[in-house]
């Protein structure tokens, strides 16, 4: 309910702005504007369609919402002040001929084409384009403490150890905004960190195919049979092992759910599937060094292209998994997941996996080149925690203004999702009760006495 309110609120406010800004702009900037508007809006609506994935509409895609990129916003503002004001403009010479029209649109022009230097020069500055992102990963760091926020009143005992020592039963791994191998690398990590017989499973997401035309294969890019020495019997065990067959196969593919769920099943047939990043992330993480025996801790989910669609996935993989026996069944949603991802989009993956009311708690992971190990050091003021001048924040770079095009994407996702009811901002201290209980077992009193649990 508090959502709902909370989101109608961001309505009250945005539909006056909306009008304002209707408005205020040049009504003929609707004649072609806006038909590009209304087109971004329904290809946005039909986005996590998988059909979007297809190389034309993919391409018609991209070419719809380049107007909404930094670069687009830019070109858009120089072509409707050139092609739209200035094409009818005549200038009359003589000494009683009134130029004051002209004159007019001169200046308006001047405006706004200072207007576009201004946000070109903000765009491509290394201080601005800096504090963007250093924005973006102050606001992860808020969301990896909050993530580890419970009610330790509706926590057992053997919950609360487990959260104080960081075990957690499944590390999820998205593929959203490659590259994806810092996370992977993060996640072997913790997974050689566990007990040994606390080993937690790694579900690694991502829906987009690897080529087009789509690529063909076997699920983590398991060799094909070549006899005679290699049979669809190897195939099937590096899949999912056949009964009696020591466990080398994967965890869990939905693709393959029938090997699975049977272990006895033959192995005549096995289809070759279109491969996808989830794909990839597998056969990058199997061929790590210094891993071994963890082909089958690997679940994969190769549907999920978003961070939305991807917690939509994953909830439903675990019900098939728990429905399937293959995961212990867990009616209070106690079961932990560890959500790696990267430091810009870790706000929105937190919120909207709390949304989804999946138990995650969150951790980063990116090249060390890309984010900044100290905030309050590294960072431009005010995000920083000294107002330092250096010579560099005085340069201008197309580095820059990649940085600066990347933290406005995640701002534009972040809009959308509010929107589209999917997340609650702000980030707050509140957070969902963790493993929920009835009402009767978790009294008014005892629901806002909450501790922040560390590692």
């Amino acid at each position: 309910m508090f959502d709902l309110l909370t989101n109608i609120l961001i309505w009250i406010i945005a539909i006056p702005i909306f009008v304002i800004l209707f408005r205020a702009i040049p009504k003929d900037w609707f004649r072609l504007f806006g038909l590009v508007i209304f087109t971004a809006l329904v290809a946005i609506i039909f986005a996590n369609f998988r059909f979007v994935e297809e190389p034309i509409p993919k391409i018609v895609i991209e070419f719809l919402s380049f107007p909404f990129t930094l670069v687009g916003i830019l070109l858009l503002l120089l072509f409707f002040n050139y092609v739209l004001r200035l094409k009818d403009l005549k200038i009359k010479s003589g000494e009683k001929v009134d130029n004051k029209g002209a004159e007019g649109k001169i200046k308006i022009v001047t405006k706004e084409i200072l207007i576009v230097l201004i946000l070109f020069a903000i765009a491509t500055n290394n201080a601005t384009s800096e504090l963007f992102n250093c924005y973006l990963e102050q606001q992860a760091a808020n969301a990896v403490e909050q993530s580890y926020r419970r009610p330790v009143l509706n926590l057992s005992e053997r919950e609360l150890q487990d959260f104080r020592q960081g075990v957690f039963d499944i590390i999820v791994v998205l593929a959203e905004n490659p590259p994806y191998e810092p996370r992977l690398q993060e996640a072997i990590k913790l997974w050689n960190a566990a007990n040994q017989q606390q080993k937690p499973y790694i579900l690694l997401s991502g829906g987009r195919r690897t080529t087009y035309p789509p690529t063909k294969g076997y699920p983590c890019f398991t060799p094909a049979e070549a006899p005679p020495n290699r049979t669809k019997e190897n195939v099937r065990d590096a899949i999912a092992s056949r009964a009696g067959i020591p466990n080398i196969g994967l965890r869990y593919d939905p693709r393959y759910e029938g090997f699975f769920t049977n272990p006895a099943s033959p192995s005549e047939s096995i289809p070759q599937i279109d491969l996808t990043e989830a794909d990839q992330m597998c056969e990058a993480l199997i061929n790590m060094p210094n891993i071994a025996g963890i082909r089958p801790f690997v679940i994969i989910e190769p549907v999920g292209m978003s961070v939305r669609s991807s917690g939509d996935e994953i909830g439903k993989l675990i019900k098939s998994l728990e429905k399937n026996k293959l995961l212990r069944e867990d009616t209070r949603n106690s079961r932990r997941l560890l959500l790696i991802t990267s430091p810009i989009e870790a706000t929105r993956s937190f919120l909207s996996f709390r949304n989804q009311d999946l138990n995650a708690s969150l951790t980063t992971a990116s090249y060390p080149l890309d984010i900044h190990s100290d905030l309050g050091g590294q960072c431009p003021w005010p995000i920083g925690k000294q107002f330092k001048l250096k010579p560099r924040y005085f340069l201008f770079n197309a580095e820059a203004l990649v940085k600066s095009e990347r933290a406005w994407t995640e701002v534009k996702e972040l809009v959308f999702y509010t929107l589209r009811f999917w997340l609650r901002p702000p980030l707050s201290d509140e957070r969902p009760y963790f493993p929920k209980q009835p009402a009767m077992l978790a009294p008014r009193k005892y629901i806002a006495m909450q501790v922040l649990l560390t590692k």
